[in-house]
């Protein structure tokens, strides 16, 4: 058995979950959302929980299985709480905005970096000295996930001064400087 799959997924209070015909249905108090089934797969609803099965030990099943489930917990975490990634923006003059839907940064270019924001996802700027923070959050993990790349692509954090974007939860090893070369 899928060592993911089998768990059972907790409904948290005022998130309603239903399944017909291939499809589940999740809704709460942050919005609604659906999941489609894969062939082989069942959904039950057990009381408060949610129980993912598959029909067959075939190596796709086992695959499937936990998968579906991962998708299935997402959606509902996203339906209660939400997603969100923090992203930290440090170098010196670093500032950045979001103006309507659209987050404006200043990070080391000759010119401003505009990021337009898709539907459903909201950005948090908390300034800082030579430095600010982003938060992202949205419903779909898969989107703030996305949109959180997009953004940490624009710039990286380099290694040796630790300029750039990087973010919240992983650490940035810094490099020694570059040694010059001497002559005896």
């Amino acid at each position: 058995m899928s060592r993911i799959g089998r768990l059972p997924i907790q409904l948290p209070d005022g998130v309603s979950f239903s399944v017909s015909k291939g499809t589940t249905s999740i809704s709460g108090p942050r919005g609604k959302m659906t999941l489609g089934i894969p062939d082989g797969i069942s959904i039950k609803k057990q009381d408060d929980m949610v129980v993912v099965t598959r029909m067959d030990d075939s190596r796709e099943q086992k695959r499937l299985h936990g998968v579906t489930r991962a998708h299935l917990a997402n959606k509902i975490k996203g339906v209660s709480e939400g997603h969100s990634i923090k992203l930290i923006i440090e170098g010196k003059g670093y500032q950045g905005s979001v103006i309507n839907k659209c987050l404006e940064m200043q990070i080391g270019f000759s010119h401003r970096v505009v990021v337009e924001l898709p539907e459903g996802i909201t950005a948090d700027v908390k300034p800082g000295q030579n430095q600010f923070t982003l938060i992202l959050s949205g419903n779909e993990k898969q989107l703030v996930g996305s949109i959180a790349s997009t953004i940490y692509n624009i710039k990286p954090v380099e290694p040796y001064n630790l300029t750039g974007i990087r973010y919240a939860d992983r650490f940035v090893r810094r490099k020694a400087p570059k040694a010059a070369a001497t002559t005896t």
